[in-house]
């Protein structure tokens, strides 16, 4: 666990929050669309 190899945490919280805005995005577009029941 050394300092070098350790991810910022705001780098941790800017690739989880557009992961979970694609998911909500690419959700409610498909459930606009009819094709989001597959989730």
């Amino acid at each position: 666990m050394s300092q070098e190899t350790r991810v910022p945490l705001w780098f941790v919280g800017f690739i989880g929050g557009t992961a979970i805005l694609l998911v909500l995005a690419s959700f409610f577009y498909g459930s606009y669309t009819g094709l989001g029941s597959s989730l």
